[in-house]
């Protein structure tokens, strides 16, 4: 039987939570479509640990096959998605808008609200990737608050999201919410929940008793999610788990491509704001469903790896 051939793909990541979740959600759902190896590299935040740190790079890739594809998410990625591809060939795809001109990347695959203009190696999608897929198996009775923090872009208020929580807890006692933390949300919220919100129905799990993979596993069973107005990203990863999605009010103090972006979720009705609810109504799902990383993954498979002999990934 002929030996099927499998799809090598090479990772570059700057350690950043946000910025590798955006590269693993795609080369976890070109998985789901190929076969794959997987290669991957955290490049190092100063100049003179990456000058040591490249050239054990370069010895090492010398030992590896050629690359079909080089993946990188993060400003500090992309000159060494670039190098890797001109060293050793394959695909170059960068996720997010590049601080590098576009057309030196095969694929840019960038937000709608960074409103970069249409060209043939441009991929538009709506927020970021993420890892998240829509298990369909939420439970009716579990809900889940994500909050995020202070920001250059809202006038946070733990007065004012600890009022909506509590009001949501009260319009839901049958549901069991369990809250999280982000690294942003300041110390004094905890104290201030904890003062002000009494629910028999609430568990709190700050974000510094969690590991990783623990907001995938709880939104893959949790049939309402809340997250603040700042939290972009969670609001995007809840929506793509296919939970019904509400906005935790939080005052915007800038306009700009974040904005935006919660805008359309909000004008589509992808998302419902605190403000728009209805407590004495299910909170509604969103209105399509979105698996923006395995739409990019069919693409990158159909249009680049047809003709490679590769064969559906099980798991």
């Amino acid at each position: 039987m002929k030996q099927e051939k499998p799809l090598h793909i090479w990772r570059f990541t700057d350690g950043k939570p946000g910025h590798q979740n955006q590269s693993l959600g795609l080369v976890e759902a070109i998985k789901k479509r190929v076969s794959c190896l997987i290669h991957e590299w955290e490049i190092p935040p100063s100049l003179i640990q990456r000058w040591k740190w490249r050239k054990d790079w370069k010895a090492e890739v010398k030992k590896l096959p050629q690359p079909h594809l080089i993946i990188g998410a993060g400003h500090r990625t992309h000159s060494m998605v670039l190098r890797a591809q001109r060293q050793c060939g394959g695909k170059s795809v960068v996720l997010m808008r590049p601080s590098l001109p576009l057309s030196w990347f095969d694929l840019c695959v960038v937000p709608q609200h960074d409103q970069v203009k249409l060209r043939s190696n441009v991929m538009q999608v709506r927020g970021v990737l993420n890892a998240i897929t829509a298990s369909g198996q939420q439970k009716l009775s579990q809900g889940l608050v994500l909050i995020g923090g202070p920001c250059r872009h809202v006038d946070w208020s733990d007065e004012l999201v600890v009022e909506q929580i509590d009001r949501i807890l009260k319009s839901s006692p049958s549901m069991q919410w369990i809250l999280t933390t982000s690294r942003r949300t300041p110390p004094s919220f905890l104290k201030h929940l904890a003062d002000k919100c009494h629910a028999a129905n609430l568990t709190v799990t700050p974000v510094s008793e969690t590991q990783s993979g623990w907001v995938a596993e709880k939104l893959a069973c949790s049939k309402q999610v809340w997250a603040t107005s700042d939290s972009v990203s969670m609001l995007y990863e809840s929506i793509t788990s296919g939970a019904s999605t509400g906005v935790l009010n939080v005052p915007w103090t800038t306009s700009g491509k974040l904005r935006n972006g919660l805008d359309e979720l909000i004008q589509t009705k992808m998302v419902t704001t605190f403000s728009d609810w209805n407590s004495k109504q299910p909170l509604p799902p969103p209105s399509v469903p979105l698996a923006e990383a395995e739409r990019v993954a069919d693409w990158i498979t159909a249009q680049w790896f047809a003709k490679l002999q590769v064969q559906p990934h099980l798991q």
